[in-house]
C-alpha cells in the first residue's frame, strides 16, 4: 500500500510540475517545440507537428515521462543498497521509456494521417 502512495505522489508531483512549466506557459509550450525530446519524435516517427494537436501531444508526453519516472522511483524504493538502485532504475528506465515512446509515436503518426 506504500508503494501505491509513493507512485501516486511522485506522478502527480512530477505531472504539476511539467503542467505548470511547460503546457500552461506560453514560453515554456515554445521552448518545448524545439527541445531534443520532440526531435525524437519527429526523426523516430516523421511526426509533423502542425498536423497534430500540439498542446494535447505535450500533455500526452507529460503523463508519459511522470509515468515511467514515477513507476520507476516506485520500483527503486524496493531496495536498500544504493548501487544496487542506481542498476536497477537503469534497467527499468531505458526500455519503459523506449516501449512507451514507441506506442506514442505509433499513436500519434495514425492520428497525423486522418
Amino acid at each position: 500500500m506504500d508503494y501505491i502512495f509513493t507512485f501516486i505522489f511522485c506522478f502527480l508531483v512530477i505531472y504539476l510540475l511539467y503542467l505548470f512549466v511547460i503546457i500552461l506557459r506560453k514560453k515554456g509550450l515554445e521552448k518545448f517545440k524545439t527541445s531534443k525530446q520532440l526531435e525524437y519524435f519527429k526523426i523516430k516517427f516523421k511526426l509533423d507537428t502542425t498536423k497534430i494537436n500540439f498542446k494535447k501531444f505535450a500533455n500526452t508526453l507529460a503523463m508519459t515521462n511522470a509515468f515511467i519516472i514515477a513507476f520507476t522511483v516506485t520500483v527503486i524504493d524496493i531496495f536498500d543498497n544504493w548501487i544496487l538502485k542506481i542498476l536497477v532504475a537503469f534497467v527499468i528506465l531505458l526500455p519503459l521509456m523506449y516501449l512507451l515512446y514507441t506506442i506514442l509515436g505509433n499513436h500519434y503518426k495514425k492520428k497525423e494521417g486522418k
